[in-house]
């Protein structure tokens, strides 16, 4: 069964509190803010809670969806946010004052600096999740600059068992990374025509 187009009439019917396009709004987008939240939180019960809380807000902020042109974006703002929150809510980040401070000095907008710490705050949820050792090689390499010979020698392990390290952590966060382009760049294009 084909996607249910989802057009700017609908958004506006759906502004004035209409359940029905409401509940095909929820089927065309659930599955995809779910990937999303899953992608990025790693948990199932948590993605799930996520899921519901953007829909939750979609539905209490209805009336504010006749300003939206694009739902898609606007559910994905909204997906992001609640994610990022849930994420503030259950671990305090640390405040990297130099790498607001070499972001000032490349002359970077307030837009670019905002994606830069978003950016960096999923990398760091993703470290986290890591098992203890990959994230300590990880960091060692990434945020201390050591070299593999290095960290090999401070951890007591050998050479290879850091290069393997290493590749698991890139790849876990290349695949948030490709999560994260899908949503931006794919997410939903074919629904808006």
């Amino acid at each position: 069964m084909p996607p249910i187009a989802i057009n700017k009439d609908m958004i506006k019917t759906l502004a004035e509190g209409n359940q029905e396009v409401f509940q095909r709004v929820f089927g065309v987008f659930q599955p995809k803010v779910r990937a999303f939240a899953l992608g990025l939180i790693k948990n199932e019960t948590d993605a799930d809670d996520i899921t519901q809380l953007v829909f939750i807000k979609l539905w209490t902020n209805h009336a504010k969806l006749s300003e939206v042109e694009n739902l898609d974006a606007y559910i994905f703002g909204i997906t992001k946010n609640t994610v990022l929150n849930f994420i503030a809510k259950n671990r305090q980040p640390e405040i990297d004052l130099d790498c607001l401070r070499e972001t000032r000095a490349t002359g970077a907008t307030p837009q670019e600096q905002i994606e830069a710490s978003d950016l960096k705050l999923l990398i760091d949820m993703v470290v986290e999740q890591m098992p203890q050792q990959r994230q300590t090689v990880y960091r060692l390499s990434r945020e201390e600059g050591l070299s593999n010979d290095e960290i090999a020698q401070q951890l007591g392990i050998q050479k290879k068992t850091v290069e393997n390290h290493l590749n698991l952590a890139l790849g876990e966060i290349r695949e948030m990374l490709k999560i994260l382009i899908f949503v931006l760049f794919g997410w939903g294009q074919e629904l808006f025509k």
